[in-house]
């Protein structure tokens, strides 16, 4: 019998958990694109802003979904506001975060979070969604482009880059 995880709304009880996979998730992606000793230490910035998980939590317009499988959070999504001004009126929300544990990569996690959050966009009557990947995650381009997202030609405004990858914009009309 195959077990599914659940996706539920995430609690401050989550957040160690979440920040911990976020921790995993960077280190995997970052691999090979960044030196180790930097992946290091945006980890440990990363922790240290712990506490900004918890005020994401219940803020006005933000929402955060954890899967959970027997017990343990196994990935989880942060959606809200679009932190840029977007060049598309109708997009006015952005999938913040988004993370499976490396452990549970390809089993359907992502796909199951992924319309948790579209369910939450037809909602709150969110027509069309905001996402920043970097160029080199090829895996997360290949997933989201599987969820229906379009590259949409932009780079993120402040222009972040890693070597000479940057954040590119992809947009989903919420079905």
């Amino acid at each position: 019998m195959t077990r599914h995880p659940v996706v539920r709304p995430a609690t401050a009880d989550d957040v160690d958990s979440m920040v911990e996979m976020h921790v995993r998730g960077r280190t995997e992606y970052y691999r090979g694109f960044l030196p180790d000793d930097e992946i290091t230490a945006d980890n440990q910035s990363l922790r240290e802003r712990r506490n900004g998980y918890v005020q994401l939590l219940g803020s006005r317009g933000f929402a955060a979904l954890c899967a959970e499988l027997d017990g343990r959070v196994i990935g989880f999504a942060v959606i809200g506001p679009c932190y840029y001004p977007d060049p598309h009126p109708a997009t006015i929300s952005e999938l913040r975060l988004m993370f499976v544990d490396p452990e549970h990569l390809r089993s359907g996690v992502g796909a199951r979070l992924h319309a948790a959050v579209v369910e939450t966009w037809q909602a709150a009557a969110v027509e069309s969604a905001r996402l920043w990947v970097w160029e080199f995650n090829k895996r997360a381009r290949a997933f989201y482009a599987s969820q229906g997202w379009q590259s949409d030609g932009h780079c993120r405004p402040d222009d972040p880059r890693i070597g000479e990858h940057r954040m590119l914009g992809y947009r989903l009309a919420v079905p």
